[in-house]
């Protein structure tokens, strides 16, 4: 029988787990609602692994910023009220276990390198669309953390700056998926803004409202790709998230990517498109890639 690890992948609205053996294999899978207070989160955690015995070791998928070296994160968005915790540390010496700590979408990338669409490639990255924008590049076949552990966070990249609401300035505010969605469902004055089933019936049968919406949702993260592209000359850029399983969404950023780049003869001649596809993995990406950053660690 393979050694079995358990796979932790915190999110804002639910905390999702696994015991995943060597291979990557998903033996069994747990779902639970994220707590709004440190104790009930820590709580959480706990309950978790008691329901985990026999396992090898602890692998955890986390919002915020992670030293790659010590596990510390600073939690950011709904699970702000963590503020910076060493979830790492705190994890081996409950369990007295190894520990991976990765930031989430450098989790989804790296899963992406073990056993996905970036198997092989030595320059690429993957863009997550969800509330905000997560972001994992892929150097010489390695993924980039850079000295300060920020490397990838695309969310931060101002690309509005004459905006005069500050907090619109930057790309995780105007690239937001879910407020692409919501803004949809309050064009049709539907009762569940969260529903990306009815806002993607809309924009596939291109109805003008909705259609609009997501052409112009499109083409600022075809704007996305192209400045990554003017840094970076990546060979693959990976679309994660939610909406990256609609097939429309992936079209639709080419067809803005390429309408783009004609608009400007210096896009033309500065700017090579890279292959654009959606991530292979969806809600398991997270549970995925951080066991490949503990396999990793536990190599080095």
């Amino acid at each position: 029988m393979q050694r079995q690890y358990l796979s932790i992948d915190i999110g804002g609205t639910t905390i999702k787990s696994a015991r995943i053996d060597h291979s990557g294999n998903i033996m069994t899978k747990g779902k639970l609602m994220t707590p709004r207070s440190k104790d009930a989160f820590i709580q959480a955690l706990q309950m978790i692994i008691r329901e985990n015995p026999m396992i090898t070791a602890i692998c955890v998928s986390v919002p915020g910023i992670v030293d790659p070296q010590t596990g510390n994160v600073q939690f950011t968005g709904v699970l702000s009220y963590m503020g910076e915790f060493h979830l790492s540390e705190y994890l081996e010496k409950t369990t007295k276990l190894p520990v991976y700590v990765g930031n989430d979408a450098n989790c989804a990338t790296l899963a992406e390198l073990w056993l996905g669409n970036l198997v092989g490639v030595d320059y690429g990255a993957v863009i997550t669309l969800g509330t905000s924008v997560g972001g994992g590049i892929v150097i010489n076949g390695k993924l980039l953390h850079g000295p300060h552990s920020r490397a990838g966070e695309l969310s931060a990249m101002v690309t509005n700056r004459d905006n005069p609401d500050v907090e619109q300035r930057t790309v995780g505010a105007t690239t937001s998926a879910v407020k692409m969605v919501e803004m949809i469902t309050r064009a049709y004055n539907l009762s569940d803004l969260t529903d990306g089933r009815q806002a993607f019936q809309k924009i596939s049968a291109h109805d003008p409202l909705a259609w609009k919406i997501f052409e112009e949702y499109c083409r600022r993260v075809a704007y996305l790709i192209i400045n990554l592209q003017a840094v970076l000359d990546l060979e693959v850029v990976l679309i994660g998230g939610g909406i990256s399983v609609q097939p429309i969404l992936i079209k639709e950023i080419k067809t803005q990517f390429v309408k783009v780049q004609k608009s400007d003869r210096r896009l033309m001649a500065d700017i090579t498109m890279p292959i654009i596809k959606a991530a292979n993995f969806g809600n398991e990406a997270n549970l995925l890639g951080a066991l490949y950053g503990l396999l990793l660690k536990i190599e080095n």
